[in-house]
């Protein structure tokens, strides 16, 4: 997939919807965080290892927006991750995400198109890199829920397996309910794929719901944000069997999360936050339980 033409429709978008009245607005973030992982593992390639291992995770962000009167929005944002292991130095990923957008409100409606790009490289090694681009339509159905419909397009490339390679279309629903405006709401998602991979053993079909809650409370003479969230994914390899088990895979992944965001003052927050996988497969290195926790200083700018 090309995602050029994508990129010169925004770029090519901006000019007639930016004028002298247009609000700018540029924003930045550092993130530090320190961690444990119960089992390192690298879910794209199928590894492991089952041992855990200290990490620090540093993270740099920006985005830089134009809001217009006449109620339309381009951005442009770039994150750079770099994850680092205590011991385990061949696990230290670095990460880099590209992303520009552009949206318009007409009447209750919201359309937009984003594009992305991810580099991610292993232990100083690229690993693989994707380009992606999401058409989106959103609206207000009534004052306490809001509905999103995303369809993205995805074509991944791995450096050192070209067997992986794939190509990736995705259907997907959000449903917010605001049950206190944005002090408390949920957030259900659902979604479908297909992945069509240069070998049929990595085909795969899958489907997964989500689950978030957020609640805002006051800790610290300050508004915090408690985030709790559960996601089940069912994915059939049932294309090719598996030579190393002999068999078509099937996966069924859960993922437990919670968040507490805490803000200090209007620069500084600190964030804990605490992931369990319990990844299910006929394959046994995608088939192991995952703890994470993590605890992170954000500085805004």
């Amino acid at each position: 997939m090309n995602v050029n033409r994508p990129l010169l429709f925004c770029a090519l978008l901006y000019p007639s919807l930016v004028t002298a009245d247009d609000e700018f607005n540029a924003s930045a973030e550092v993130e530090l965080g320190y961690g444990y992982d119960s089992n390192v593992t690298v879910d794209d390639v199928d590894v492991s290892t089952n041992v855990g291992d200290q990490f620090l995770d540093l993270r740099l962000s920006g985005d830089l927006s134009y809001n217009t009167k006449e109620n339309a929005e381009f951005s442009a944002g770039i994150t750079i991750s770099d994850k680092l292991y205590n011991t385990f130095d061949q696990f230290d990923g670095l990460l880099t995400l590209a992303s520009l957008a552009a949206s318009k409100e007409i009447g209750d409606w919201e359309y937009s198109l984003a594009v992305r790009y991810v580099d991610y490289q292993l232990d100083g090694s690229g690993l693989l890199s994707l380009s992606q681009v999401s058409p989106t339509l959103a609206w207000f159905p009534s004052k306490k829920s809001y509905i999103r419909l995303a369809y993205t397009r995805t074509d991944e490339s791995y450096d050192d397996n070209d067997a992986r390679d794939n190509d990736r279309d995705e259907i997907g629903a959000s449903l917010y309910y605001f049950v206190n405006g944005l002090r408390q709401y949920v957030v259900f998602q659902a979604e479908i794929a297909d992945e069509q991979a240069e070998s049929d053993i990595f085909d795969n079909d899958s489907w997964q719901i989500r689950i978030a809650y957020y609640h805002r409370l006051n800790l610290i003479s300050r508004d915090s944000t408690i985030k709790l969230a559960y996601r089940y994914q069912v994915r059939d390899y049932d294309q090719a069997i598996n030579p190393r088990i002999g068999e078509f895979r099937a996966d069924k992944r859960h993922r437990y999360e919670i968040e507490l965001t805490i803000p200090l003052n209007e620069r500084w927050s600190v964030l804990s936050e605490i992931i369990y996988n319990d990844y299910q497969s006929n394959l046994e290195s995608s088939d192991y339980n995952q703890h994470l926790y993590q605890l992170t200083i954000r500085y805004r700018f």
